[in-house]
């Protein structure tokens, strides 16, 4: 199955220039040596960046995934409802309760 998002066009290691220019100039290196990108400013510049490199799921993948959750909570719900009756019956019958 292909994906259906928007192909990133970029270097090999998928960061286009333009991203690779503007994390390389937000980068500054703090008193302590160590590397800091911009900190609290730069951050929902970055999730909207990143948010837009999302393949997001179609209508149909979407109803696909909610139906195999949904049977997989039934399933591991009944399985769990099981194991609580058999001990249940178990210490009634070890007990005499």
């Amino acid at each position: 199955m292909q994906p259906s998002g928007k192909r990133q066009l970029g270097d090999v290691d998928g960061t286009t220039t333009k991203t690779a220019r503007v994390s390389a100039a937000t980068r500054v290196n703090g008193p302590d040596g160590k590397e800091h990108r911009g900190g609290v400013l730069a951050y929902p510049k970055s999730v909207g960046t990143e948010v837009k490199k999302v393949i997001w799921p179609t209508g149909r993948e979407m109803v696909t995934y909610t139906a195999v959750t949904l049977v997989f909570l039934i399933i591991v719900t009944a399985l769990c409802a099981g194991v609580d009756v058999l001990t249940g019956k178990g210490v009634e019958f070890i007990f005499g309760v």
